[in-house]
């Protein structure tokens, strides 16, 4: 098909559910807000027929009884979890099912939903960036970032290129793809590796609704009140940046190679060693991955940095990147 009078746009950007309710104020979460408020102006004036969000999740919707490294959503909705919006997503189900397979034609194995749940990890980036979780048809991929053993980087990139190489084959005019996560935070306490959540959660963790012992509004309720005690340690001024995982060198070194044009330089990047550098949080990053190189793939354009910022009231390394909009050439 051809690509004439085609276009693209990507975005990537950080979310944190404490954006909903810090407990300070600071400069930083004023030039977060503001970066936001731009990139949400430049993807209304593009206008995108179609949507494709690269989201995580935070036990929302995935469980650890069967937890994919991808998955296709031809059915969304959308959980009323901490910092999240609820509600159904309008999910073009042809599209969805042709993207299920030509991903697996072109050797990535994605699962696919017909009733997906998403969470914060795909909302905010909907709402903040878009308008709105139902402002436009949305086609959400998630990347599993926040369970070892991790997607590695080259896995995440495959499957952004086969989103890219299939959205060619498409007809919509504007296509706006997002990557939502990230970059340095360390949550570990508020969503813990099955390894070491407490009896009290594991049912949830492994099982999610497909068990009696803890019903999914408990861990929400969890959530929430646990995300408002943590807003609370952040503003306070004498807890050291490290011990939320916030570390600025790292967000820079990232940004830089993400936005130098390569992104198969990150293929050797050892997801255990950015655990290690930046916090679990920082493995989101994968979801960018996903983005660039579907954005790549399609237009040949690589991103460039809209705004790089520990913002430590909302516990997070937070940045935004774009590209584009640009003709699609593929």
């Amino acid at each position: 098909m051809s690509a004439a009078g085609r276009q693209a746009m990507l975005v990537t950007a950080s979310h944190s559910p404490i954006i909903e309710f810090p407990a300070a104020d600071s400069e930083a979460l004023q030039r977060v807000h503001a970066g936001l408020a731009e990139i949400r102006a430049e993807v209304e004036a593009f206008d995108p027929d179609l949507v494709v969000v690269f989201g995580v999740d935070h036990y929302g919707g995935h469980h650890m009884h069967s937890m994919p490294s991808f998955c296709v959503g031809v059915e969304a909705t959308a959980l009323a979890d901490v910092g999240g919006t609820p509600g159904p997503l309008t999910v073009p189900r042809e599209i969805a099912v042709g993207a299920v397979n030509h991903l697996r034609t072109a050797g990535v194995d994605t699962a696919i939903s017909y009733a997906m749940d998403v969470d914060h990890g795909f909302t905010q980036a909907l709402t903040r960036l878009c308008g709105g979780i139902d402002r436009y048809p949305v086609l959400p991929i998630f990347v599993s970032c926040i369970q070892p053993p991790f997607v590695p980087f080259a896995r995440a990139r495959a499957l952004g290129d086969a989103v890219g190489s299939y959205l060619a084959t498409l007809d919509q005019p504007r296509v706006l793809l997002v990557g939502t996560g990230g970059l340095g935070h360390n949550p570990r306490m508020l969503f813990p590796p099955i390894d070491e959540v407490g009896d009290e959660w594991r049912p949830y963790h492994l099982f999610g609704r497909s068990q009696n012992d803890v019903s999914q509004q408990a861990w929400i309720d969890y959530e929430i009140e646990a995300h408002q005690v943590a807003a609370a340690f952040l503003a306070d001024p004498s807890i050291p940046d490290e011990v939320f995982g916030l570390h600025d060198d790292w967000d820079r070194a990232f940004l830089a190679q993400y936005c130098a044009g390569d992104l198969a330089s990150f293929d050797e990047w050892d997801p255990q060693q950015v655990v290690d550098d930046a916090g679990i949080g920082a493995m989101e990053v994968l979801s960018w991955m996903a983005a660039g190189q579907a954005m790549e793939r399609l237009t040949g354009a690589a991103p460039r940095q809209r705004l790089q910022q520990v913002c430590r009231v909302i516990g997070i390394g937070f940045a935004i990147t774009s590209a584009g909009p640009v003709p699609v050439v593929s």
